[in-house]
């Protein structure tokens, strides 16, 4: 095992500027905690827990989560496309493509319904594949998103929302206490 912090030892970065080391993986496999891991035979073991999947709904909780919206819809916010519109900016596509591309951006979506039309899209077999990725950008350029809520119940509250968040700021480390290191002389 190498001594990275060597001098004279160079020092590779992957793309994204982390520093690599020759003997990294080994280091870690020779850690205490995995002292007791069949490395050699890893790809091999039988997983302790097997997850039974029966649909996109038992995984929807690992996507990637969007970020809240708190604002409100105001009547000045802009409407969406009119029918018209869509025509006149998919002029150069099918009938099909932009009857389909109106019927996806009047109803307001969040992710899971996005998935679903995506899924939908994808079905469709009369579409070209160039076809189908420009519907799923063109629904997520002008389709309209349905505003996120914060989870919270009392910060839906218009009235209790800003007291709510003051006194959560006030009290969010009460009981904790910062001590600096000492240092010793060995």
């Amino acid at each position: 095992m190498l001594d990275q912090h060597q001098p004279g030892v160079a020092a590779t970065t992957d793309m994204y500027g982390r520093y690599i080391f020759p003997d990294d993986a080994e280091d870690i496999k020779a850690h205490r905690f995995f002292k007791s891991v069949p490395w050699d035979t890893l790809q091999n073991t039988a997983p302790p827990f097997v997850p039974h999947i029966d649909s996109l709904e038992d995984t929807h909780y690992f996507d990637e989560s969007e970020p809240l919206d708190d604002r409100i819809e105001s009547v000045a916010e802009k409407p969406g496309l009119t029918d018209e519109e869509v025509r006149f900016i998919l002029r150069e596509f099918r009938p099909s493509i932009q009857n389909v591309a109106i019927r996806m951006i009047h109803a307001p979506y969040d992710s899971g319904a996005l998935r679903s039309r995506d899924l939908e899209i994808d079905s469709v077999s009369t579409f070209l594949d160039e076809e189908k990725e420009l519907l799923k950008r063109f629904m997520r350029e002008y389709g309209r998103r349905v505003p996120k809520r914060p989870r919270d119940i009392i910060l839906r509250d218009d009235n209790m929302k800003g007291t709510a968040m003051e006194v959560r700021k006030q009290s969010a480390f009460m009981g904790y206490e910062w001590h600096s290191v000492r240092k010793k002389a060995y």
